[in-house]
């Protein structure tokens, strides 16, 4: 089985790649950092590159990949959470910082893949409840997340042979939990106190 995910070098991203080495599948892991405990596997290969940098990518990705002309499931984990800010505290360009991650880097990655018309099966984008629910101090997140799931939702449409679909895991032990679980402002971000309890 070939087996895409972005985002390996920590949390759920590095956890699933870990799981499919050891059932011993084909693994291509994109991320900033190289993950070493990945990287001692025969059949792990990384690029190690910033999704955000779509025109990098659209010459790395093709390089990275070749020899393949099909792919068992893409996981499109890569996000960042951006601070928890209410909507008036935080700037335009912070919150485009975040739709770039979580949106638009996952959207120049599919286009590079069907560009190269590789056959991919499944494609899952690590979505957030946060996406059906607006929350104080959210915004971005919630934002760019429900933009994932939309993006989901075309794409389906557009590509019918691929399955596509949106995943919400929940909380998970990541440094995204490490940030929300040190916010001390709890009254003004009811979301994070419920997540702490």
């Amino acid at each position: 089985m070939n087996v895409l995910i972005t985002g390996t070098s920590s949390g759920i991203g590095n956890g699933l790649a870990l799981a499919y080495l050891r059932r011993g599948e084909n693994v291509w892991g994109i991320s900033r950092r190289k993950p070493v405990d990945l990287a001692r596997h025969n059949t792990y290969r990384h690029l190690q590159a910033d999704l955000t940098d779509t025109d990098l990518m659209k010459d790395l990705l093709p390089e990275f990949i070749k020899d393949q002309n099909q792919f068992d499931l893409v996981i499109l984990n890569s996000g960042i959470l951006g601070e928890i800010r209410l909507m008036n505290e935080i700037t335009a360009d912070e919150m485009k910082k975040v739709m770039e991650t979580n949106v638009w880097a996952n959207k120049a990655l599919l286009d590079a893949f069907f560009l190269k018309r590789i056959q991919i099966r499944q494609v899952v984008g690590m979505s957030s409840k946060a996406s059906l629910r607006s929350s104080p101090g959210w915004g971005s997140y919630s934002m760019s997340k429900a933009g994932l799931n939309m993006l989901m939702n075309i794409y389906a449409k557009e590509y019918p042979d691929t399955h596509f679909i949106s995943f919400a895991p929940g909380l998970v032990d990541s440094e995204i939990q490490d940030y929300i679980f040190n916010i001390k402002e709890t009254e003004k971000y009811p979301t994070t106190k419920v997540m702490q309890e």
